[in-house]
């Protein structure tokens, strides 16, 4: 079960839905470790927006060659090692990385953005 805590501060980091009711669609794709219970929150607002989202499940580097190397806009909640190899995979296309959240469980919320 995901703490209150948890849900807050993820909902921090993810952009509220616009007034009305409207969503927008979202051109960033989520890293989900689904492991760490912080991302069935990031998975239920992706939803929302209309976002892609993306298991991680195994090798990082894998990930990224398979999916995520033609993105422009990622976004993850994972565990450091894997935010590690992400972001220094992102940092060889252009991508400047940002660390918003660090959880005690060892999880990190991450962000990737062309510059």
């Amino acid at each position: 079960m995901t703490t209150r805590r948890a849900f807050l501060i993820a909902m921090g980091v993810v952009p509220w839905m616009p007034f009305g009711g409207a969503t927008r669609t979202s051109a960033r794709t989520w890293v989900v470790d689904g492991d760490l219970p912080q991302g069935g929150i990031i998975v239920r607002r992706a939803r929302l927006t209309g976002a892609q989202i993306a298991s991680l499940s195994g090798d990082a580097g894998w990930l990224w060659i398979e999916r995520l190397s033609s993105s422009h806009a990622i976004g993850g909640i994972t565990r450091y090692a894997d935010a590690f190899v992400l972001s220094q995979l992102g940092a060889g296309v252009g991508m400047r990385a940002t660390h918003h959240r660090t959880f005690d469980d060892g999880a990190v919320l991450w962000t990737l953005e062309r510059c």
